[in-house]
């Protein structure tokens, strides 16, 4: 290691540590550094945040910020494994739904921040014979997300919207989630189980005969029936890959 790169180590541990600073000056830049981190953190995480408090908040902030230094330089990147902090954190141990509330905020905060597409080609699609209808394989929308959890985590966030009281609508049962970005809002919903588990087969790159094998009878012929168009509508599912023709 030469001269410099010890010299910038140095530094940065200095920063990241909690003990006396030993630079002229470093408690400026500690400070600034935590700050930027700390409202990194709150504005991704704003649900997360009003659940537990300003300063319950910020003093997790500070431990994953020890766990979890930033590799990045842009902001918008930072935070990525709250969530997996958040379930080994003993203090949130009461807590069993704040993971799956991070996830599904982080899920959002990729949503806002990805790409766009453009609506599904229905011209392109009507040209697939119905016979190779199976081995479809839809993608969904570059800013769409999937979240589940044994929590109603998507009641908690939508009642902790800024226009919101904080009572959710339901305090028990699980919810599959999808989030997506619709113009420059994002949106969170549920849906049906038999619904997500086919997405999300979709977004492993499952080909439609197969993302509908592992349902019942019913629950297949409802997500083909109904569900499909739906995705399509909402722009859950924005493009399609067509089977080779002699596949």
């Amino acid at each position: 290691m030469t001269g410099l790169a010890a010299l910038q180590r140095s530094f940065i541990e200095a920063i990241d540590g909690e003990g006396a600073a030993g630079w002229p000056g470093l408690e400026v830049y500690r400070n600034t550094a935590r700050a930027n981190l700390n409202g990194a953190l709150a504005d991704t995480y704003p649900v997360v945040r009003r659940l537990v408090g300003d300063a319950f908040f910020f003093e997790a902030a500070r431990r994953y910020a020890r766990a979890h230094p930033s590799a990045s330089g842009d902001l918008n990147e930072y935070g990525a494994h709250l969530a997996a902090f958040l379930a080994g954190y003993e203090h949130a141990a009461g807590l069993a739904y704040l993971p799956g509330v991070a996830r599904l905020e982080w899920a959002c905060h990729e949503c806002s921040r990805s790409a766009d597409a453009g609506p599904l080609d229905f011209t392109q699609l009507a040209r697939v014979p119905p016979a190779r209808f199976a081995r479809l394989r839809f993608s969904l929308h570059p800013a769409a997300r999937l979240v589940r959890s044994r929590h109603p985590i998507a009641a908690i966030w939508q009642a902790n919207q800024a226009d919101r009281d904080g009572l959710p609508e339901r305090t028990q049962g699980a919810e599959h989630v999808v989030a997506r970005r619709e113009n420059i809002a994002v949106r969170v919903s549920c849906v049906e189980a038999c619904e997500w588990d086919f997405l999300a087969a979709l977004a492993r790159g499952a080909a439609l005969g197969e993302a509908t094998s592992t349902l019942g009878e019913p629950e297949a012929a409802h997500v083909l029936g109904m569900s499909l168009a739906r995705f399509v509508t909402e722009g859950v599912i924005a493009g399609f890959t067509p089977p080779a023709a002699d596949a």
